[in-house]
């Protein structure tokens, strides 16, 4: 049968080294042993001659290798659940040789992976670190590198991560989403474009869930690197974390000046953390990241290999990084700290939007995270639900809130109008977001930048002083996102 099994993929190849590959392969337990020989690997072989999606066929399936080595993903391509099946499939590693320090996949190219279950302790003793490493490789058996590809995407949607723990052992660390340092710590290439981690569920992690860390430790430059232009989390939940479930690091450049002060940006929102070490998040020295409308409830202490981990929720630093729509509630801290949210460096967070409601989770001892609390279905910054959307299923009825004062967005005529030469402008922002108020001549010049920051959602009033202009009529634009609105005013001396 094994003699049978080659022949016949001996025969899918050398068909397919005539012809191209199919942009699509499909994956299930009809052809799992036949085609592939039951091992992934064989599978991303297609992948390297042309093949761009993998197609898992096969409810609640086990995909696996028996390679000693990780999967390396080396050219750009998708992997993601057929439509319709009623479990998703599993994708895991059986770690042969049981290594401390195993993943699933090694990414070295653009990848994509949709509804895909990846488990990290299906196979105890032999149970994996890490889910998915971004870096390079080095065929120990060869002695051949690999580097990884720079400015890739990691596309992650609609995926479930669970148990990974070092040896299967639940007081060993693992991780998610590991970003390495390069082979040779001269070279900067460790640096992806963007990565979004959208609708996932982090179950039973033994250290940081997600860590972006690497890019300070090693000498490129004066500065080291950063590690990416864009990270996007969000509508997503964190089950069981043994520290952070988001750790990541700019480079060393704390400055305003220069090429190297710019980081990427940072979006975690509509997210739900339960049953956790206490830190949410901890972003060193990046700039542009933002936390909003993240639920941290029922925590627990940190790990035994954590325990300096145990003093506050979320931690963010320099310009333009802050934290807004928080709740936090039934947290247990082993540290002294003197904010539980805190932002440093320059840094913000408006402690009028961090939150104390009880969830009411509909049964959480079983993992049922329903909120059924009526205030985080309205505290939200666009006015909507606190945490993991998926969660919100049992919205109050309309009014059951009386705390709620809807907020919009709206721009009032100056006063006085006309002035002499200055005045006042007020207006109402509807969430906390970057915020341009300008002025403009009527050649579309701009003649005056009167905010160009983030502000928080609320009524605000800003003096204009119009003694440098000459008299004439000038407009004035407020901006945010996608609202805008420009009003016009006479300056008349």
């Amino acid at each position: 049968m094994k003699k049978l099994q080659l022949s016949l993929l001996s025969m899918l190849v050398a068909a397919t080294s005539f012809a191209q590959i199919p942009s699509l392969i499909e994956v299930g337990a009809d052809n799992w042993e036949a085609w592939y020989e039951g091992d992934f690997k064989n599978v991303l072989n297609f992948v390297a001659q042309g093949a761009d999606t993998v197609l898992l066929t096969s409810s609640g399936f086990e995909y696996t290798t028996s390679d000693t080595f990780p999967l390396v993903i080396n050219s750009p391509v998708v992997i993601m659940a057929a439509p319709g099946l009623a479990e998703k499939p599993i994708l895991t590693h059986s770690n042969p040789d049981t290594s401390s320090s195993m993943e699933i996949f090694r990414i070295q190219s653009t990848v994509k992976f949709e509804g895909i279950r990846f488990e990290g302790a299906l196979d105890q003793p032999r149970g994996l670190k890490y889910a998915l490493r971004y870096g390079d490789f080095e065929d120990t058996g060869t002695g051949q590198i690999h580097l990884a590809q720079s400015d890739i995407d990691i596309i992650i949607k609609d995926c479930d991560f669970n148990n990974f723990h070092s040896g299967g052992d639940q007081d060993m660390q693992g991780n998610v989403l590991y970003f390495q340092r390069p082979l040779d710590v001269t070279h900067d290439h460790i640096r992806a474009n963007k990565v979004l981690i959208e609708g996932c569920t982090f179950t039973d992690i033994g250290d940081e869930a997600i860590r972006v860390s690497e890019g300070e430790k090693y000498p490129f430059g004066t500065s080291g690197t950063v590690a990416y232009d864009t990270l996007i989390v969000r509508n997503s939940t964190f089950d069981d974390i043994d520290a952070e479930c988001i750790r990541i690091y700019g480079d060393t450049d704390t400055s305003f000046v220069g090429p190297t002060y710019v980081d990427g940006f940072t979006l975690i929102e509509k997210v739900t953390a339960v049953n956790c070490s206490p830190r949410f998040i901890y972003a060193k020295n990046y700039r542009q990241t933002i936390v909003r409308d993240v639920l941290v409830a029922n925590g627990r202490e940190t790990s035994i290999n954590r325990p300096d981990r145990g003093d506050y929720v979320m931690h963010v630093q320099l310009s333009s990084s802050y934290i807004a729509n928080i709740d936090t509630f039934n947290l247990t801290f082993t540290l002294y700290a003197e904010e539980r949210v805190q932002s440093g460096k320059g840094a913000d967070h408006d402690e009028s939007t961090v939150y104390g409601y009880d969830p009411d989770f509909t049964d959480a001892s079983n993992g049922n995270y329903e909120v059924n609390a009526p205030q985080l279905y309205s505290r939200g910054s666009d006015g909507g639900f606190i945490g993991d959307p998926r969660w919100a299923t049992n919205p109050p009825p309309v009014g059951t809130d009386p705390e709620t004062k809807p907020i919009g967005f709206s721009l009032e005529q100056n006063y006085p109008n006309p002035f002499n030469p200055t005045t006042t402008i007020d207006f109402t922002i509807e969430r906390p977001d970057f915020t341009t108020l300008v002025v403009f001549n009527v050649l579309g010049q701009v003649v005056a930048t009167l905010r160009d920051e983030f502000m928080w959602e609320g009524s605000h009033s800003v003096q204009f002083d119009a003694s440098d202009l000459a008299n004439g009529v000038y407009f004035y634009e407020l901006r945010q996102g996608q609202n805008s609105s420009i009003n016009k005013m006479i300056l008349l001396k």
